[in-house]
């Protein structure tokens, strides 16, 4: 991690700079939270906010100046004192520093003004290195308009909490450093998952034309949550080399304005990748590129249903990536794919599960790689678009997965080809519906080895089931509906039906 250096007061930490956990704590300014047993809480708050700690109930009280009263902020409660109604903390134990202990930190206290128009992302950046030396806690944004003129660089077991739609964060950029991260931890620098850990970010809306989102870089143990995507540059949230990631809640309303803009992305600094980066208010700072992949990383409870037509909803990009879980959610109006993997990328264990891609050029799209990929499940999963001046290509395509289980999958509509592969061995395919495709239904094109059980080919312009060169397909349990012709081998294929009951 380099040699330490000494931390002398708020703000000392540098971009560029080793993220060493050992540093030294010193006193903590908290005069963002009151702290007391709550008989000593007073009656009215000194400003609107104004948070309250009541040690022995385990509960953290905001003061509401509309309602002028103290209402339920955060906290675990006690058998005497429950938590009143309920908070998302309560099932999400991913930071150790959540106890009855924890400081909460309001950035108002602190100077940090969301109005809008002041520059705040070095105080934030500022602050955060306090937090980070205090062991961590929630640092609070009210409801406002954030301008992050820097990238400010989260540390461990810290949790950046907003108030919803109404806590707006913004990045700023001049001219010619669009795109660079408008939150990141500290170790982005780092090896491996050495970077950060235990932190997370959570009801916020992210508005920011000139900057990517939210990027983890050589971080573990992250959690996203009830995240709002408005305009954005390149991603709202951009995974990199990091581990054990969860983004749950997450809600687009427009992709990426750059070249590359799907709204989420998975990705891997690889050697010599030349992007991925913070920006310090005067220098750019890339992640360290040592081909960590992204690994066990999560994105469930999601719509990405963007106005602007991006190219992609989600991007598995740079890969090594591996263990990666897309579901619950919702992608709509991508102008290419709903889901992409990046031609020859490594995948491992990819599970797409319960997701609806609806009205994009295609659906899922994992192609172009003759061998190295492992383990690809599909469940429960749609792609449909009623439109022919949309549809285009294939509704569902992958190859070059070693392993691969498809299963209450249905693709409808014009394309090309429903459902193509290439180049996969042991592909299991059961209850699967491919309809209304221009050319085929089921094109297994070359070198696949798959059994295709309990399916329906209907409405195709040319055949229902394909075998390519080199493909062995084993079919049973199929019903044709309006098909050109039900089969279709070639010279160098295979192909056999068997009954079932």
């Amino acid at each position: 991690m380099g040699e330490q250096t000494p931390r002398l007061g708020l703000g000392t930490y540098e971009a560029g700079e080793s993220w060493d956990h050992t540093d030294t704590v010193e006193a903590v300014d908290e005069h963002a939270i009151v702290r007391g047993p709550i008989a000593d809480r007073p009656a009215t708050g000194e400003y609107d906010d104004e948070l309250f700690h009541a040690t022995d109930q385990g509960i953290t009280w905001r003061w509401d100046a509309a309602s002028d009263d103290w209402v339920y902020f955060s906290g675990q409660g006690c058998a005497e004192q429950p938590v009143p109604g309920t908070s998302h903390f309560e099932a999400a134990n991913i930071v150790d520093a959540r106890t009855e202990e924890t400081p909460v930190w309001n950035v108002e206290a602190h100077g940090i003004e969301g109005d809008g128009t002041t520059y705040v992302g070095r105080a934030v950046h500022e602050l955060l290195g306090t937090v980070a030396r205090a062991g961590g806690g929630i640092v609070y944004f009210p409801p406002g308009r954030y301008l992050f003129e820097r990238t400010p660089l989260i540390g461990d077991d810290t949790i950046l909490l907003g108030a919803g739609r109404s806590t707006v964060f913004e990045g700023p950029r001049p001219d010619g450093t669009e795109g660079r991260a408008l939150l990141s931890n500290r170790g982005y620098d780092a090896t491996g998952y050495d970077g950060a850990s235990n932190w997370g970010v959570c009801n916020v809306r992210i508005d920011a034309p000139e900057s990517t989102g939210i990027m983890p870089a050589h971080a573990a143990n992250v959690r996203v949550e009830n995240i709002y995507g408005d305009a954005i540059y390149y991603h709202h949230i951009d995974i990199v080399s990091s581990k054990n990631v969860v983004v749950d809640g997450y809600w687009a309303t427009r992709g990426g304005e750059g070249d590359s803009n799907a709204p989420i992305q998975f990705d891997s600094q690889q050697s010599g990748t030349g992007w991925n980066s913070i920006w310090t208010g005067s220098d750019d700072e890339l992640v360290t590129d040592d081909d960590t992949p992204s690994r066990n990383c999560t994105l469930t409870n999601f719509q990405i249903d963007p106005a602007n037509g991006p190219e992609y909803g989600i991007h598995l990009h740079r890969g090594p990536n591996e263990s990666i879980t897309i579901k619950d959610g919702y992608i709509a109006g991508c102008q290419y794919t709903a889901i992409r993997a990046d031609p020859s990328e490594e995948v491992e264990n990819l599970t797409i599960d319960d997701v609806s891609c609806i009205d994009n050029a295609r659906g899922i799209t994992l192609g172009h790689s003759k061998r190295g990929r492992r383990d690809l499940t599909i469940n429960n999963t749609t792609v449909r678009t009623d439109d022919s001046e949309v549809a285009g290509g294939s509704g569902l395509y992958a190859s070059g997965f070693d392993g691969a289980a498809i299963s209450n999958v249905t693709v409808d509509g014009p394309f090309t080809n429903a459902i193509i592969f290439d180049d996969m061995v042991d592909l299991k395919m059961n209850t699967v519906t491919a309809t209304g495709a221009d050319d085929q239904s089921f094109r297994f094109r070359e070198n696949v080895d798959v059994t295709l059980t309990t399916a329906r080919a209907a409405n195709c312009g040319s055949t229902a089931v394909y075998a390519g060169p080199e493909s062995s397909v084993s079919y049973g349990g199929v019903t044709f509906d309006d098909v050109g012709q039900r089969v279709e081998v070639d010279a160098a294929g295979e192909l056999r039906e068997w009954a079932t009951s």
